[in-house]
């Protein structure tokens, strides 16, 4: 279940296996995942968990885990959902130090009853108070974990798409390793190296790109001289 928004609710967290947080839970998924890489790279796998207190779970929900009235005992059954009375019995039960997750979590607490994260600045930009909860103040992505029971959510990095497609010019056609065109061979869409080279500055990234390029790919294909269309057909590459 992808966790594109309610990492940026108010009550949210994320800690690595020892306990600490390790980003503004409420960027991008994009560069959150970035982050969850880099906390994790001297562990087995990039995985981290998700917590949250009663309130907040009943409030806004956490993943599959839908806010009240739903029910949510079957994710409790399934294991997908972790719920303990204390931060350290919660901290026992994903593997984490409870002194340690206890310590994090005061901290967060602190921060959050003044509306500040001093640690990751989460809720300190447009971007982060859009995910979060405009009637909820001082900080719409801040609120402290302290209505008991406590849960927690693994997660795990996937993908949903990609950026590392064919090298193409300005008109859309592939580009051979040593920057010659592929003549009639064209890319767009994912298909295509991004032109964002990585980075995810907003919602549609892909898409926006592939209806641009493809306008200009058309257009380019369109002007071919009719000799080379007959001789040697073209080829786009969408995806």
């Amino acid at each position: 279940m992808p966790h594109f928004i309610d990492r940026a609710k108010p009550g949210v967290i994320a800690v690595t296996r020892h306990g600490h947080r390790f980003v503004n839970e409420s960027l991008s998924y994009h560069d959150f995942a970035i982050a969850m890489m880099q906390a994790c790279q001297d562990d087995d796998e990039a995985t981290v968990w998700l917590l949250c207190d009663h309130a907040t779970l009943r409030r806004y929900g956490l993943g599959r885990v839908a806010p009240f009235p739903v029910p949510y005992g079957r994710h409790l059954r399934a294991g997908y959902l972790r719920r303990a009375p204390t931060i350290a019995a919660l901290a026992a039960q994903i593997g984490v130090d409870p002194r340690v997750l206890a310590a994090e979590v005061e901290r967060f607490n602190r921060d959050a009853s003044n509306g500040a994260d001093t640690a990751f600045g989460k809720g300190t930009t447009a971007y982060n108070r859009f995910q979060g909860d405009a009637l909820h103040g001082p900080n719409p992505c801040l609120a402290p974990l302290e209505q008991a029971p406590y849960y927690a959510i693994q997660l795990f990095v996937g993908d949903i798409g990609t950026f590392a497609g064919l090298p193409t010019d300005a008109h859309g056609q592939v580009l051979y390793p040593d920057g010659r065109a592929a003549d009639g061979l064209y890319a767009v869409g994912n298909d295509a190296a991004s032109i964002m080279g990585g980075n995810y500055p907003g919602a549609g990234i892909t898409l926006g790109p592939a209806l641009t390029f493809g306008y200009v790919l058309g257009r380019h294909l369109g002007q071919r001289q009719p000799a080379a269309r007959s001789a040697e057909p073209a080829t786009a590459a969408m995806a």
